[in-house]
C-alpha cells in the first residue's frame, strides 16, 4: 500500500473577508488533495502555537454583587465592574479591596491559596457577595449565590474554597467539513454527543504572555475521513465550557493529511 502525505502549515495571519481567528475557513481547492473511492485518508493536526494573551477578567467575568442587610431586613445590592485584564491573586486582591472598601476586605493566605474574606460594616450590618458564572473560581466561592461575610473574629471572617484564576483551562479546536467514520464524543456542553473535535490544547500550565507550543505527539485525534475532495476545512475554537474563544490571537497550525492508496494489481492478457 502505497501512501502520500501532504504536510500543510496553517497561519490564521492569511485571512480574507470575515474570517476570525476564532472561526477561520480555509480553502485550498488548488491543492488538488482529491484521494480516490478506495483509499484510506486520515488527518491530523500535529501541533498549535499562540500566545497565551487570553484576559481573565473579561467583559463576561468583570461583574460581580454585594448585599447589605441591615437590622430591620432591608436589603441594598450595588453591582461592581473590574476592569477588564489579566490579573494575578495580589492585583486581583488589590483590585477588590479597592473598590469595595466600605464593604468587605480581600486577604490571602499562600500556603491554603484560599481568600480571608472579612466583613467591614457593623456588626448589625450583615454582607454577602455573590460572584457570577463566570468570575467564581477568582473568589473561591458558589456562582450566582448570595455567600455571607462574617465580621473578623481574631481576624477571620469567611474562608473561601480554593482560588484559581484561570478563565479556562482548554483550547477545544473543531474542524468543520470533514466526512467521518467516528466522531470524537464531545460533552463540553453537558450532554455527550457526537462532535467535531480535532485537539485539546492545554492552555492553564503557561505563563500570561507566553507561548503555548502544543504538539500531538501521541496521534490522538488521528482521524480517518472519507471525504473525495479535500477542499475546505472550518477551524472553530471554543473553551470547556464551549464558549467561543473570541478573544483568541492568531495562531499557527502544521496539519496532515495521509492518503494510503490501495494498488490494484492487473493481470495482463496473455
Amino acid at each position: 500500500m502505497a501512501e502520500q502525505i501532504h504536510n500543510i502549515y496553517i497561519n490564521s495571519t492569511n485571512k480574507t473577508g470575515n474570517d476570525k481567528n476564532y472561526d477561520y475557513k480555509l480553502y485550498f481547492s488548488n491543492y488538488n488533495i482529491i484521494p480516490k473511492t478506495n483509499d484510506e485518508v486520515f488527518l491530523e493536526i500535529t501541533s498549535f502555537q499562540t500566545l497565551n494573551i487570553f484576559y481573565n477578567i473579561n467583559d463576561l467575568s468583570k461583574r460581580f454583587t454585594i448585599k447589605i442587610r441591615t437590622e430591620q431586613e432591608i436589603n441594598f445590592t450595588y453591582i461592581f465592574d473590574i476592569d477588564t485584564g489579566n490579573y494575578n491573586v495580589y492585583e486581583f486582591m488589590e483590585t477588590i479591596n479597592s473598590i469595595c472598601s466600605d464593604y468587605i476586605n480581600l486577604s490571602y493566605n499562600e500556603k491554603k491559596n484560599k481568600w480571608n474574606f472579612t466583613s467591614k460594616q457593623p456588626l448589625n450590618i450583615t454582607v454577602f457577595l455573590m460572584p457570577s458564572y463566570y468570575n467564581y473560581k477568582y473568589f473561591g466561592l458558589p456562582p450566582n449565590v448570595f455567600t455571607e461575610i462574617l465580621y473578623p473574629i481574631n481576624g477571620i471572617g469567611t474562608y473561601s474554597d480554593l482560588i484559581n484564576m484561570n478563565n479556562f483551562s482548554l483550547i477545544v479546536i473543531k474542524l468543520f467539513g470533514l466526512i467521518q467514520e467516528q466522531k470524537t464524543l464531545d460533552n463540553f456542553n453537558e450532554t455527550i454527543t457526537r462532535g467535531d473535535i480535532i485537539a485539546l490544547v492545554n492552555r492553564q500550565d503557561s505563563n500570561i504572555n507566553s507561548l503555548i507550543n502544543w504538539v500531538d505527539w501521541n496521534h490522538t485525534f488521528k482521524t480517518k475521513i472519507n471525504n473525495l475532495n479535500i477542499d475546505f476545512l472550518n477551524f472553530v475554537f471554543y473553551n470547556e465550557r464551549n464558549e467561543l474563544l473570541t478573544d483568541l490571537g492568531d495562531w499557527l497550525i502544521t496539519m496532515k493529511i495521509t492518503i494510503k492508496m490501495h494498488l490494484q494489481l492487473q493481470q495482463s492478457n496473455q
